[in-house]
């Protein structure tokens, strides 16, 4: 996967591999003591919430292992429900 800056993630369309639209890139969450993206929190495009936690805001809360591929779009694997 490409490497990016976290500040640019913010905005971005997230996709499930399916082609699943499942939101925009709200924030990201980081381990402080690795420095390692945590989590994305994610502004829902529904009311679904394919599996994912939900922050007291509402926000998804995406596992950043998740991530499969970052580009003009953020790729979720949602083989894992």
């Amino acid at each position: 996967m490409t490497t990016v800056l976290a500040s640019t993630l913010s905005d971005t369309p997230v996709l499930g591999s399916d082609g699943t639209e499942i939101g925009t890139v709200h924030n990201v969450t980081m381990d402080v003591e690795t420095g390692h993206l945590a989590h994305l929190l994610v502004s829902p495009a529904t009311e679904r919430s394919y599996g994912f936690a939900r922050t007291e805001d509402g926000q998804l809360r995406v596992p950043a292992g998740r991530m499969v591929d970052v580009g003009d779009y953020v790729v979720i694997d949602r083989s894992v429900e």
